[in-house]
């Protein structure tokens, strides 16, 4: 690396000694140039193109000379950061080869501990071979009676494997002829059972169009009887909607006699004088009877308890009148004393009453899943209606007394 530092200076000089050089040239031709006008002032003039000639070739040989030393003080440059790059790449690859080393150092020391447990293992070795080397003196004669006496026993083997390589020709042989035999007993295996599997499948067809010709004749009575069955449904048809017709007639002269009953009822109690006293506070007063709406919502059997608590109870609709009767806003849902559940689909008032006049909702009461046994006002922009809703169900409710 020194080397290279030295050499990298000595480059460096090189301009400036060239500099310098060119720097004398050029004094040592303005003195020739002065000296000259100062001697001969005559000759001045005639030499002075030859002057700037030779000044102007002096120029363009330096300017020459400088470029070339500019090339190659670029050449050394860029030399110079590729001996860095070596340097540093040099750097690391000694810390790796210190790094190395003192890995190896360990392991020395470590080779050197195992050297000497080797060494004392193979002091041991030698005390048992010489030991061993006694032994095995021994065994050599040994083995040269063995060995006679496998001599003998090869020879015998020899003998042996002749015989039995005879008797397993003769147990290919045989192992061939078994194998065909085991062929010929399977292809008849085969065959049987083909011939069983054929027989099975003409009992299989038979049984087969015996079925399917009772399923023909079994169709033909069907037909038979659909046609038959088919006419009776006409009948029937025009029997029921005979009977839906009287029944609407008869609903209707119903209606009738039950208006005319409600009639009679709120003309009687139109005449009644009104012996009770004003209905309480939040109570609405409608003909002789009082109705409380409530403002908060319970369960059924709750809002029961909360108008029994009043000395009340549900609302019972007698009269079109209270059906009509708007005590909710629209769009509100009540509950009233109306309940199935003592007997599903027998609807009954709280107080036992049967119900005679319903207002149902298109479609109710439908009992939905089973659970819907109790009865709610609906209040519609033309009146109240009744749905059928589950009693656990969370509604407000309203009073009666």
């Amino acid at each position: 690396i020194g080397d290279d530092d030295g050499t990298k200076q000595q480059h460096r000089c090189v301009p400036i000694w060239l500099g310098l050089l060119c720097t004398v040239l050029l004094a040592g031709n303005i003195g020739q140039v002065v000296h000259n006008k100062i001697k001969c002032p005559e000759l001045v003039d005639a030499p002075q193109a030859n002057n700037n000639t030779m000044n102007q070739n002096q120029h363009d040989l330096l300017a020459a000379e400088n470029n070339r030393i500019q090339s190659q003080h670029d050449v050394l440059f860029v030399e110079k950061q590729q001996l860095e790059f070596l340097l540093k790449n040099l750097s690391e690859n000694i810390k790796q080869l210190q790094q190395s080393y003192r890995s190896l150092t360990a392991e020395r020391d470590e080779l050197r501990s195992i050297l000497r447990s080797e060494t004392n293992k193979r002091d041991q070795l030698l005390a048992n071979y010489s030991c061993l080397k006694t032994e095995c003196d021994q065994l050599k004669k040994s083995y040269e009676v063995l060995q006679r006496t496998f001599n003998d026993l090869q020879s015998d083997h020899n003998n042996l494997t002749a015989v039995i390589g005879q008797v397993n020709s003769k147990y290919n042989d045989l192992q061939r002829e078994k194998e065909g035999l085991q062929t010929l007993f399977s292809l008849e295996a085969k065959r049987d059972q083909s011939e069983s599997n054929c027989s099975s499948l003409r009992i299989e067809k038979d049984q087969l169009q015996e079925s399917f010709d009772m399923l023909n004749k079994s169709k033909v009575q069907i037909e038979t009887n659909y046609s038959l069955l088919w006419r009776k449904k006409e009948l029937l048809q025009a029997n029921y909607n005979h009977l839906t017709k009287e029944k609407e007639d008869l609903q209707a002269r119903c209606k009738n006699l039950t208006n005319s009953t409600d009639l009679l009822k709120m003309n009687d109690k139109m005449t009644e004088k009104p012996t009770e006293l004003p209905c309480p506070a939040h109570w609405r007063l409608f003909e002789t009877k009082c109705y409380f709406a409530s403002t908060v919502k319970k369960s059924w059997t709750e809002s029961r308890r909360a108008c029994i608590a009043e000395g009340a109870d549900l609302l019972i609709i007698n009269s079109h009148e209270e059906q009509v009767r708007k005590t909710l806003n629209s769009g509100q849902d009540a509950w009233i004393g109306l309940t199935d559940s003592l007997t599903e689909g027998v609807w009954m008032w709280v107080d036992g009453t049967p119900v005679n006049t319903t207002y149902w909702l298109t479609g109710q009461p439908n009992s939905y899943k089973g659970e819907q046994d109790c009865g709610e006002l609906v209040q519609k922009k033309s009146g109240g209606k009744w749905n059928d809703d589950s009693c656990i169900a969370h509604q407000l409710w309203i009073c009666e007394k």
